[in-house]
């Protein structure tokens, strides 16, 4: 019993010490880690992110605009630690899908994050509670192949 108590204050020290690392260390490290380019480093994203870019969509909102919760600091920064050393852990470990998908959790925050921007367009279109992307296909950053004429 001791020694389970001892892993899990040996584990909570170190998540502690990490977040304030994070928090009060090096200059602009909590910008630097919101960045798509920084997002795409570690990830196996790169059709999302070549979709993403490629668009022009959204072009000037970044990742965490849309895939972590924007309601509150706390909440934010919270859920940035979270999915960050989620993805930190199935990238390192290699335990992660090659087709990349979002989690129901990833998907409430995304529908979240685009009512709370386009909140004004909802009172002119019939809403019905769908997700934006069943309509908006090109958000969900795949690359959808354009027809041409043969």
């Amino acid at each position: 019993m001791i020694k389970i108590y001892k892993k899990y204050l040996i584990a909570g020290g170190f998540a502690a010490a990490l977040g304030v690392f994070i928090l009060w260390g090096p200059p602009d490290m909590l910008a630097k880690t919101s960045t798509p380019d920084y997002c795409n480093t570690c990830h196996v994203m790169n059709e999302q992110y070549e979709s993403w870019f490629s668009t022009g969509l959204h072009r000037n909102a970044k990742c965490v605009d849309c895939h972590l919760p924007n309601t509150g600091f706390v909440r934010h920064y919270v859920w940035k630690g979270i999915d960050g050393m989620k993805d930190l852990f199935m990238f390192h470990t290699g335990v992660y899908s090659e087709d990349i998908g979002i989690s129901s959790h990833g998907k409430k925050t995304v529908m979240e994050n685009c009512v709370r921007c386009h909140e004004g367009m909802l009172t002119m279109i019939k809403y019905d509670g769908r997700d934006c992307w069943s309509c908006h296909r090109r958000v969900m950053h795949r690359v959808i192949p354009v027809i041409t004429a043969r």
